[in-house]
């Protein structure tokens, strides 16, 4: 395994120049009203045990992410105010180890030179937001270290699970198939960068794995990477809205009928919608696969000692639950080849009975409904429901 290192924040682009207009600086005091993300926070030397410091890992984590939306916010407000030939700033400008020093101090000198009051104050906003980042990344590197876990740095193709897997073979001796149940019940990401620390923990005491993943030495988190694609989604969205405005224009001059306009509206129209519902889809909905536990172990995707996941690769998770409409799946006996329903299974198992959903059985056992406590967690995630009448 690697040793310890520091992170850096991600890199963006910036939006294209656009003329100075009201409508960009009424924006500016807008973005000025998000005020400061960073606040004072629990120093890393304050935790006291390993649960501690994992919990301020992932707050500092998440605050690194929410300011850095921020600051890429104001840095888009400020450089669509910029005229033709003006200089903006771009993200990587501000956080990049390559840089000259003359490159690094880009932002202070912009901010020197500002003579708008509005755009001076947002620049202010940017470095305070550039030290809270800052801050918060010694801090993530000092939990970090004080971590049992170990990690290894992503080079280009790596997997998630494929590191995983050969920490907990080689690392922690286990054998594959004991590996591969653990890695069934833990989160993975397929969206790692090179430079990224994937960290790892096992406890063979309580049989406990754990994985997850840091920024490390990389410019972008396996968030960021998410971000970045439900951009592009928003990108072909805006660019079929564009596409449908010009094909507006070009008819009109073509003196095209109204019956070929109204086709060619309505088919843009159409494509847009269908992204903006893609969008939504994919943000709010649950999806899962529910079925008998004996047809499951049948499969061989339940293990019939241990009642853990071993193989959903043959499962398809064709039902979902929009988190917008509701939070409730009603499952009936007869849709599952069952007289009655005893228990449900909620998997894998690093959801938790009762803090994030409950399971609620008729006294009949005619039906029973699962409860998702907390809509939040289970947002674009896939899981199996697991019926034993």
């Amino acid at each position: 395994m690697s040793g310890k290192s520091g992170m850096r924040a991600d890199g963006t682009r910036g939006l294209a120049t656009i003329p100075r207009v009201s409508l960009v600086a009424a924006a500016v005091v807008a973005v000025i009203g998000l005020g400061m993300v960073g606040c004072m926070r629990k120093g890393p030397g304050t935790a006291k045990n390993t649960d501690e410091l994992l919990t301020q890992l992932k707050e500092d984590r998440t605050e690194i992410d929410q300011t850095t939306d921020t600051m890429m916010k104001r840095i888009e407000v400020f450089n669509a105010s910029r005229k033709p030939g003006e200089q903006t700033l771009q993200f990587s400008e501000i956080f990049s180890q390559d840089l000259s020093p003359e490159q690094r101090d880009t932002l202070n000198q912009m901010m020197e030179q500002e003579k708008d009051f509005s755009y001076k104050a947002l620049l202010q906003q940017i470095i305070s937001d550039r030290e809270t980042i800052k801050g918060l990344q010694e801090n993530v590197t000092h939990l970090e270290q004080t971590l049992p876990d170990k990690f290894v740095i992503v080079k280009r193709g790596d997997k998630h699970h494929d590191l995983a897997l050969t920490y907990l073979t080689e690392e922690a001796h286990l054998d594959p198939e004991k590996s591969k149940a653990l890695l069934k019940e833990v989160d993975q990401t397929d969206e790692l960068v090179a430079g990224n620390k994937v960290w790892f923990f096992y406890d063979p005491q309580t049989d406990a794995f754990r994985t997850y993943v840091t920024q490390g030495e990389a410019g972008l988190t396996p968030l960021a990477v998410r971000r970045a694609r439900q951009r592009q989604l928003i990108k072909e969205r805006d660019t079929f809205k564009a596409e449908r405005d010009t094909a507006q224009t070009e008819v009109a001059g073509l003196q095209v009928t109204n019956a070929d306009l109204e086709q060619t509206k309505t088919s843009l129209e159409d494509t847009r919608t269908r992204l903006e519902n893609d969008i939504a889809t994919r943000e709010n909905s649950l999806y899962y696969h529910a079925a008998n536990e004996k047809s499951l172990k049948d499969q061989g995707v339940l293990s019939s000692v241990l009642k853990k996941v071993r193989d959903v690769k043959g499962i398809s998770y064709d039902e979902s639950l929009d988190l917008r409409e509701g939070t409730t799946i009603t499952l009936l006996p007869e849709n599952y080849g069952l007289a009655e329903i005893r228990e449900v299974r909620l998997l894998p198992a690093v959801y938790q009975l009762g803090r994030d959903f409950t399971i609620e059985t008729t006294q009949d056992h005619r039906s029973a409904k699962l409860v998702i406590l907390d809509p939040d967690l289970f947002r674009g995630k896939e899981v199996l429901l697991a019926i034993r009448g």
